[in-house]
């Protein structure tokens, strides 16, 4: 493969996964109307007033996820660095676990643990009205992504804390400073910019979410731009420029958001200097426990015991308990096996040639050119894209008239849309492991002959495969997972898991819902334990 054949698939795998779609948006949310050969969707939306309650609704979403998610983030990161207690690893295990768990299966396990005849209530009668309101808010709903999101902003505050200079704090201590005095002097300083960093990490991740609020909102009586955008396509009479002028506008937003994003990340970078502390504290358990069993252990309880539940109103007694919704959707006659098969063979699909793609991207990045600088911007361009407006991109380009190929209403369409998804992870991970194999390898092949695929294949993949095995099954996770690309793309008579759990849970069929989650969690569970194994061993 010479370096121009190298070049051109990726043009090519980029523009079909990121620049097609972005370019069928802006076409239709900027196309003029037919009617009056002026304005546009776009131009509408400035006096569509559920665009703009949708608008206040997604700010007020995210504004409370990021009120909630940076004090909780750095209370745990805090407590681990400097009061760790007995057993820690244990205790950042249960930190890290509500990550793993989809956040619409976070809402889902509160519906069924706060409503009025919920878990909660059935097991102390406590009156549930009132955590139920809560739920139901754009409050509960920020709380909900804040469950989600806290471990994202727990790490890169616990790296920060790791990088810093402890001295600063040992300083200010000896020179009489209080705790708080010596933190706001010594500490908060070098915090500031990974707080800034995971507060519009937080911002940006709850903004384009849509599982939570297409659960919570509708009761709630808001509405945001997400589940609007996924109204206009799927709601009769279908509105596809209206959809894409608010995809316009929330992939703005995105874009403006990652921008901030991505410099505070890179100038966070530095050499770790852990600081081991002996000492273990039995107070710290009280918080850490708190936050294990609202964002961990109540909604793992809640998604296990409804799956063995016969029915979720006879409550928590004996002879309601059952093997039957496992039966089910491991039966092969049923079509929660078939949404199973189809999201592990697309999963797979994607993991492998996903990090086939991302590794001939690394190494046109590697090189550090003008044109390696775009290619990077391209790959982790969809981070700062939500899904919804990648979905609706995409449904704009393989379903114009002009496009005859027949793409759009194939399941392939979920493998394009997945890798869109996940293509900046599997570029992380296939650029980390380039990143460790030293050049005069390469450049000995070159000298001796060897071609950039030949280098590829017997140099490049034999020394980072344990990277690229770790990139592979983070893609596989995330493409299992993947829910709102799957609702808008999947064909008629094709399930996967992520819409088998949505639509039972909307439908009221909570143990089939239930029983497929768990196999959901604990799969993803095992495939992230896999990738971690093969990173250790790097």
């Amino acid at each position: 493969m010479s370096r121009f054949l190298n070049h051109l698939l990726v043009y090519l795998i980029l523009g079909v996964l990121v620049l097609a779609p972005l370019g069928a948006i802006l076409y239709e949310a900027l196309l003029p109307d037919s009617g009056t050969g002026q304005g546009g969707a776009l131009l509408h939306l400035g006096v569509d007033r559920h665009f703009l309650h949708a608008l206040l609704g997604t700010l007020g979403m995210a504004g409370f996820a990021v009120l909630y998610a940076l004090p909780l983030g750095l209370a745990l990161a805090l407590l681990m660095f400097y009061a760790p207690p007995r057993l820690a690893p244990l205790w950042e295990v249960l930190i890290l676990v509500p990550f793993l768990i989809p956040p619409y299966l976070t809402a889902e396990a509160w519906s069924l643990l706060a409503g009025p005849v919920g878990l909660i209530e059935q097991v102390i009668h406590f009156g549930g009205i009132p955590l139920e309101e809560f739920l139901y808010s754009l409050a509960g709903m920020g709380a909900v992504m804040a469950l989600h999101l806290t471990p994202l902003v727990y790490i890169m505050l616990r790296a920060s804390l790791e990088n810093g200079n402890f001295r600063l704090w040992q300083a200010a201590r000896v020179h009489g400073a209080g705790v708080w005095a010596a933190f706001r002097l010594a500490l908060l300083p070098l915090l500031l910019p990974a707080l800034a960093a995971a507060g519009l990490l937080v911002f940006l991740d709850t903004s384009a979410e849509f599982g939570v609020p297409a659960l919570l909102a509708g009761y709630a009586g808001v509405s945001v731009l997400s589940t609007s955008i996924e109204a206009a396509v799927n709601v009769w009479p279908v509105d596809l420029p209206r959809a894409a002028a608010i995809g316009l506008v929330l992939c703005a937003m995105g874009v403006i958001v990652w921008l901030f994003y991505r410099p505070l990340v890179q100038e966070n970078r530095s050499q770790i200097q852990q600081r081991r502390n002996p000492h273990r504290y039995f107070w710290s358990l009280l918080p850490l426990g708190i936050f294990a069993l609202l964002g961990t252990l109540l909604p793992l309880a809640a998604i296990l015991v409804v799956s063995f539940e016969k029915t979720l109103t006879a409550g928590l007694r004996a002879g309601n308990f059952t093997w039957q919704h496992y039966h089910h959707v491991l039966s092969h006659q049923s079509s929660a096996f078939s949404a199973l098969r189809t999201s592990l063979e697309l999963a797979a699909l994607v993991a492998v040639l996903g990090m086939i793609a991302a590794l001939l991207a690394a190494n046109i990045v590697r090189r550090g050119s003008r044109i390696a600088a775009f290619v990077d911007l391209l790959a982790t361009l969809p981070m700062a894209i939500p899904g919804v407006v990648l979905a609706v991109g995409m449904i704009l380009f393989w379903n114009a008239p002009w496009n005859t190929l027949p793409i759009f209403g194939h399941p392939i369409i979920l493998a394009i849309a997945y890798a869109t998804v996940t293509f900046p992870f599997a570029m992380r991970y296939a650029r980390t492991g380039l990143a460790q194999i030293p050049p005069r390898l390469e450049q000995a092949g070159r000298v001796h002959g060897a071609s950039p695929f030949f280098n590829m294949l017997r140099v490049q993949v034999p020394l980072a495969w344990p990277m690229l095995v770790g990139g592979a099954t983070v893609v596989f996770a995330l493409s299992m997972r993947e829910l709102v690309a799957s609702l808008l793309l999947q064909p008629a008579g094709t399930q996967v898991i992520s819409t088998y759990i949505y639509g039972n849970f909307r439908q009221g069929i909570i143990g089939d819902g239930m029983a497929m989650s768990v196999i959901g969690i604990f799969s993803s569970a095992l495939i992230l334990g896999l990738a971690r194994g093969a990173l250790l061993r790097r």
